[in-house]
């Protein structure tokens, strides 16, 4: 192919290309439709996942053309290598064993910029001047590490509430999500779900904790920090405020900062927006918000950093809903980004990348995160912020092109995967959550669609400048088709129910023989921590908190055919609940094998699935949906028209991404360029 080609990779995580193509033939998706028709594609616009289907890893190996058992990254955390009970940081590029396609890039004297992609890309791993790079390491967005002055924060203003208290409020959504560890809450609305839980973040390990029997299974929650106040008759204000109007604070910095607001009416009588003002004696309102216009993406606001400095910084603004009979208002202020300090070094490179973006597309917004069972933060929050999101990153990315004449783009925005992990588990009824409208998240997922599409179009023009576009996902996103999900395979945990039953795994017990969300590890002779993988507590290999282990070497073998034997024979509501399970050496078959992957290998059987993770790529659900990522190309160098026969693989992007523009392979890739798809 011709040295002088360029592309441009369109990621967006968690496409579906099953619910995509369903779509495109119902005309809902015209700009993915008219990359189709002018690039070459499979009729089901299916990419043969490599495993497992969770983002650090398949992102590694889309740029490396790597499995993970030759990258090294094997799930969302890694795992510690002697110690069962702790994750290891899976991010980084310093973990990544396998050179990503853009250093044969920019050795060949080419530009490349990498942006926010969240498998080995950061830091920057070629010292050349030639590549530019977007820490990808919190996948939300830019800056989305280590740049936020506060948490997003929701108030709750009603005319029944007398003073200031904090909120228990727990937004669960149905997937891999987060650290938990078990200890259940219930919000004001019966739901229940796990407090997230964290230690030691400095180095970049967390323990694995409990996920015990007796607790609903296959909901996290996000952190959610929220504030009952008081609806009450405005008082000295330093203008003429209307007699009507009803006052309220509006809670930042958890508590310890309070901006005054005002609910007002509208010329129909009806209460329909609200002001917030940084002092009561402000003339004019810091921001303004109404039943329609319900949305800021990026307000400048001053805070005051943990070292007590004046930082400024930017939020979102959310009105998310009034009520007029008793009175009451739900708000939200989206969580704070830094945008001044030299942190920027720390996540652009080079620096100045940061303010050349600013300069082009504004200040970095945050899509707002937190969703789950409740629809209108979905609606009012999360679909309008992905929407400003997707505007603001194609224009940064056109503007950058522009001006720094790139000659590969590796971009990857998270909008897919964020709304299907906030709504996937409610998109099908199921009484037991109370969810009976499956059709209002369905909708909700298929916005986001539309976004991506919108997203797609923004880019295309590219193609009449020569350019390659490859449009592809590290996996897709599925909803389950059964209520109850087993304790195994979850990504996020230590896995204990299964293992727990099976008598691999033992807990600690009080004095009463209540079970303790603590492993014995004098008794335990195997575990399931991440998804798919599970360890056998070998002696002289294992050491938990100075307890070695306790199977002999020379038992493991005979030990993991028994575990196997148990996960075949294991059921729930008759059924069986593993797919596969192989010893590490036999899981080479897969691509995950050797030192960074378990003793044994497992994904589970379809219909007991999350929404990805511990499933096989080759998994469908409910509502038309699979864990299959997606593959158009078009432009440049690529056929046009060509329906593609060949099943094509996660591990064939980077070499075909290197085939176009001439450069040489990665040098670990295990994936070859597919040629049936190139125009020379």
């Amino acid at each position: 192919m011709s040295k002088d080609n360029k592309v441009f990779v369109i990621g967006i995580d968690g496409m579906d290309p099953k619910m995509t193509r369903r779509m495109v033939n119902e005309g809902k998706l015209p700009n993915i439709k008219k990359m189709i028709e002018m690039g070459s594609a499979r009729e089901d616009l299916v990419l043969l996942g490599a495993m497992p289907t969770i983002t650090p890893p398949m992102w590694t190996t889309l740029a490396t053309g790597a499995y993970p058992a030759t990258h090294g990254i094997t799930c969302y955390w890694n795992q510690h290598p002697t110690d069962l009970s702790r994750f290891e940081y899976a991010f980084g590029s310093d973990v990544c064993q396998a050179e990503p396609v853009w250093n044969s890039i920019v050795e060949a004297g080419k530009k490349a910029l990498v942006w926010t992609w969240p498998g080995g890309s950061w830091p920057p791993t070629h010292s050349s001047e030639n590549l530019h790079v977007v820490s990808g390491v919190a996948p939300m967005g830019p800056n989305m590490t280590g740049c936020d002055l506060d948490l997003e924060m929701m108030t709750y203003a009603s005319v029944d509430y007398t003073g200031v208290t904090k909120r228990s409020v727990l937004a669960t959504h149905g997937g891999a999500g987060c650290v938990v560890d078990g200890e259940t809450q219930k919000d004001e609305e019966g739901r229940t779900g796990w407090c997230a839980t964290f230690d030691d973040p400095e180095n970049h390990a967390w323990p694995l904790l409990d996920h015990l029997e007796g607790e609903e299974s296959g909901e996290f929650p996000e952190k959610v920090i929220s504030f009952n106040v008081p609806l009450k008759e405005p008082k000295n204000w330093g203008h003429e405020v209307p007699e009507s109007a009803l006052e309220f604070p509006v809670i930042i910095a958890d508590g310890a900062k309070q901006l005054p607001a005002l609910l007002l009416k509208n010329e129909e009588g009806l209460y329909d927006r609200v002001e917030v003002y940084m002092n009561k004696k402000d003339a004019e309102p810091w921001a303004s918000v109404t039943e329609k216009d319900y949305y800021i993406p990026v307000k400048v606001i001053e805070m005051t950093n943990e070292e007590g400095q004046k930082i400024k910084g930017t939020r979102s603004v959310s009105l998310m809903k009034i009520e007029q009979n008793p009175v009451s208002v739900i708000f939200d202020m989206g969580q704070c980004l830094d945008i001044t300090t030299d942190k920027k070094e720390m996540l652009w490179h080079p620096k100045s990348l940061y303010q050349q973006t600013v300069d082009i597309a504004g200040y970095c917004p945050v899509a707002n995160n937190l969703g789950g069972g409740y629809p209108e933060m979905l609606t009012r929050r999360s679909l309008p912020s992905w929407d400003y999101m997707h505007k603001w990153q194609a224009t940064a990315l056109l503007g950058l092109i522009e001006e720094n004449d790139y000659d590969a783009v590796f971009t990857h925005i998270h909008s897919c995967d964020h709304v299907g992990h906030s709504c996937w588990r409610w998109a099908k009824s199921r009484e037991k959550y109370g969810n009976n409208d499956e059709k209002v998240y369905q909708e909700i997922l298929e916005a986001i669609y539309l976004q991506c599409d919108e997203y797609v179009g923004m880019l295309m023009p590219l193609m009449d400048k020569g350019w390659t576009l490859i449009l592809t996902s590290d996996h897709g996103l599925l909803c389950s088709e059964e209520d109850e999900l087993p304790f195994l395979g979850e990504g996020f945990v230590m896995n204990v129910g299964v293992m727990s039953e099976l008598g691999y795994t033992v807990l600690k017990e009080d004095e009463n023989g209540n079970k303790l969300h603590e492993i014995d590890w004098t008794k335990t002779r195997a575990v399931a921590p991440r998804g798919n993988h599970i360890y056998i507590n070998v002696k002289g290999r294992n050491n938990q908190y100075g307890i070695d282990g306790i199977v002999d070497p020379e038992d493991k073998y005979e030990l993991e055919r028994q575990i196997i034997d148990d996960l075949y024979n294991y059921r729930m509501n008759g059924k069986r609940i593993v797919n596969i399970a192989l010893r590490n050496k036999d899981a080479v078959l897969l691509g995950m094998n050797g030192p960074r992957c378990g003793d044994i290998i497992y994904f589970l059987e379809e219909g007991f699935n999350r929404l990805h993770g511990d499933a096989l790529s080759t998994t469908e659900g409910y509502f038309g949906t699979s864990v299959s990522p997606i593959f158009v190309a078009a432009g440049k160098g690529v056929k046009s028209g060509y329906v593609m026969k060949r099943q094509m693989r996660e591990v064939d992007i980077a070499p075909t991404v290197a085939a176009i523009m001439g450069v040489r392979m990665p040098a670990q890739a295990d994936g070859a360029a597919i040629h049936q798809i190139l125009a020379d």
